[in-house]
């Protein structure tokens, strides 16, 4: 009997078994497969997460679920940027489509949702795709800063989404932002992997975060926690749609494409128009110091142009110094002899002035000199 026993639980269950061993065994399948999602949980959870590297906001992850072709998909920001490559029909486009700016604007319609604004391609297609009756899914990115102090501070904002076939639009939508982290702190599936419903995600998030209905309250939480811009929020979202538009330069409009950036800027208030009126009043007065300091430049250049040539000219004109002997620079240099007063006045300045080189020739040897003085001796009575 021990033999045969031993054979018996050895081998496989036989279709004569009892109700309470197919439960049992019914009980082990089911318990095995929580096992199954249980590890699998695990195991995505131990996957690193990002952490943020600046003190501004910046994207560090974002993903999809029950989207498009996408069971559960999950895309990691490099330093706030993200690059999708792959072939064409990937799913790239659609990636973008409904994330960014799609998360940010919260409106669901074609002409926000989809880059070329194509009405024909509905976002409930996204969900049915022709081949499901009823479908939830999600789309969500999360957003990181790293304070001064070091404090990691984490916000994940995203939408659910809900069709059903036959009903036109989508059956619903909810939005949620939340302070958890998708895949740590907070799951949108659970152990059988269904998207979790717009109630079931009110009591998961909890006090974490908020669950919104409408679309207007959602950009204003999204813009009080990552922007902080106010009535230019909407603006900017505007600017953003027309700008991502593909093919913009081929239908590029002139008027349209100023005005958006006008909306969007912010107003300048009275006092920096001023400053800036005045530093443009300045820089016009200094413009025109600069071209009188030109002017004058010019004319004096003219001039010494014009002078230089009169210099050569005169110089030119000038007769050559005539040649001196030694004695007319000796008499340069010599007094001129003064007049004895017994000498007779003289008639004219010509004749003193012979009279005065004369005495000055006989000044300079001194046998003249003596000369001179025996002679003037000899007249004395």
């Amino acid at each position: 009997m021990t033999a045969d026993s031993s054979r018996t639980t050895s081998g496989p269950p036989e279709m004569t078994s009892k109700p309470s061993e197919i439960s049992n065994l019914k009980s082990e399948i089911a318990a095995a497969a929580t096992g199954a999602s249980a590890a699998a949980a695990a195991a995505a959870t131990a996957v690193p997460l990002p952490k943020p590297l600046r003190e501004r906001w910046q994207p560090l992850r974002s993903g999809v679920l029950n989207l498009f072709r996408y069971d559960y998909e999950e895309f990691h920001y490099e330093e706030g940027r993200l690059l999708l490559r792959g072939n064409n029909g990937s799913g790239k486009s659609r990636i973008l489509a409904l994330q960014l700016p799609f998360l940010l604007d919260g409106e669901v319609s074609p002409a926000r949702v989809e880059p070329d604004g194509d009405a024909a391609k509905r976002i409930e297609w996204n969900l049915l795709m022709g081949r499901y009756p009823d479908r939830t899914g999600y789309t969500w990115i999360e957003f990181g800063r790293r304070a001064a102090d070091g404090t990691e501070h984490y916000f994940t904002l995203g939408c659910g989404l809900r069709a059903v076939s036959g009903h036109t639009g989508l059956h619903s939508r909810w939005f949620f932002t939340t302070t958890q982290r998708i895949g740590r702190d907070l799951f949108l599936q659970n152990a059988q992997h269904t998207p979790l419903g717009r109630e079931r995600l009110t009591e998961t998030v909890g006090t974490a975060g908020r669950v919104y209905q409408k679309a207007e309250d959602y950009r204003r939480a999204v813009d009080d926690t990552l922007f902080g811009l106010g009535p230019r929020y909407g603006a900017l979202l505007e600017l953003l749609l027309r700008l991502r538009r593909p093919q913009l330069t081929r239908k590029l409009d002139e008027n349209e494409l100023p005005e958006a950036l006008s909306d969007a800027l912010p107003t300048l208030s009275a006092g920096i128009v001023e400053e800036v009126a005045k530093s443009f009043r300045s820089l016009q007065a200094d413009k025109d110091t600069v071209r009188d300091f030109g002017a004058a430049r010019d004319a004096v250049a003219t001039f010494l142009r014009e002078y230089a040539v009169y210099v050569r000219i005169a110089v030119r004109r000038r007769p050559p110094p005539r040649r001196r002997g030694p004695q007319h620079a000796l008499r340069l240099r010599t007094r001129p002899a003064r007049l004895p007063r017994s000498y007779p006045s003289l008639r004219n300045r010509r004749h003193r002035t012979r009279f005065t080189h004369a005495s000055a020739r006989r000044a300079q040897h001194p046998s003249r000199r003596c000369r001179d003085r025996r002679t003037h001796a000899r007249r004395q009575p």
